[in-house]
């Protein structure tokens, strides 16, 4: 409360230029960048198919949140975000993500939050998801019917209160209980379009809560690619994969460092079996 939060800690040290940042842009929309990553589907493909010989059953998805997972975890400054004119670094890892109860247009939806310490293998990470995909779809969201209530107050009422959380979450005073329910207070947002047989977009963050990275995993499709051993133009199954940021508290270079890294996650899935090291894990200067 006033300074402290139940969901991070305020980082110190920073130079000038970062500190300021914040303050000249103060919203995520005036703050976000957006960037496409294309992923050759073949390296993903094959573990795919490797592993489902072996009666294991790995989609997409499960491969892009384990990168995630991962990333969020051995690299420190991906994992925070602004309030308040501060930065703070999240002390977990969390996915939020809506799922739809049928693909009927009009099904209802729910939304998803998943926390992770970090260390988990690809089978652990998507036992976790998939429980908590189980548990949504068959329980009801007790934040469903907050959110329910919430919209049916009139709306002078309902803009007093959206107030009053903002003012909360401003201050670090909203409950550890309402933060945990919230998917808009997450490391990360992930979104299946290809599921929709939809393209990857660049998708917009939320200025309420605390999410600074958003992926939307698209349809996938064929683009000319040339064999760096022969030199030839072959067709080239890609998977494409929006990303939205916040670019106030990680510089140009070291994103450019994570995406290296992710990409050589998705050249070779195999990688997310085994557990994160300690010694992988990047100091949060």
């Amino acid at each position: 409360m006033f300074g402290k939060r139940s969901d991070g800690t305020k980082v110190t040290g920073l130079d000038g230029t970062t500190l300021l940042l914040p303050l000249f842009a103060s919203s995520r929309a005036d703050s976000v960048n957006y960037c496409m990553l294309d992923v050759d589907a073949a390296p993903m493909d094959a573990f795919i198919e490797k592993k489902l010989a072996e009666g294991i059953k790995y989609s997409y998805m499960d491969i892009t949140i384990a990168v995630l997972v991962r990333l969020f975890k051995k690299y420190p400054k991906l994992n925070r975000f602004v309030v308040a004119g501060r930065i703070w670094q999240r002390n977990r890892i969390e996915l939020s993500m809506i799922v739809k109860k049928s693909f009927r247009p009009d099904a209802e939806e729910t939304s998803l939050s998943t926390r992770f310490t970090g260390y988990e293998t690809l089978a652990e990470g998507k036992k976790l998801i998939d429980d908590d995909i189980n548990a949504a779809l068959n329980t009801q969201n007790p934040m469903d019917d907050e959110r329910d209530g919430l919209a049916k107050m009139p709306l002078p009422i309902l803009k007093l209160a959206m107030w009053g959380l903002k003012i909360g979450d401003r201050f670090g005073i909203l409950s550890p209980k309402f933060m945990k329910g919230s998917p808009f207070h997450c490391s990360f947002w992930v979104t299946n379009l290809k599921s929709i047989s939809l393209q990857a977009i660049t998708h917009h963050l939320f200025d309420f809560g605390t999410c600074g990275f958003f992926l939307a995993l698209g349809k996938e499709t064929y683009e000319p690619k040339v064999n760096q051993e022969t030199g030839t133009i072959e067709i080239a199954k890609i998977v494409k994969m929006g990303i939205s940021m916040d670019g106030r508290y990680l510089d140009g270079l070291s994103f450019s460092h994570i995406l290296k890294t992710a990409k050589r996650m998705f050249a070779d899935p195999a990688i997310l079996e085994r557990p994160l090291r300690e010694d992988e894990i990047q100091a949060a200067e």
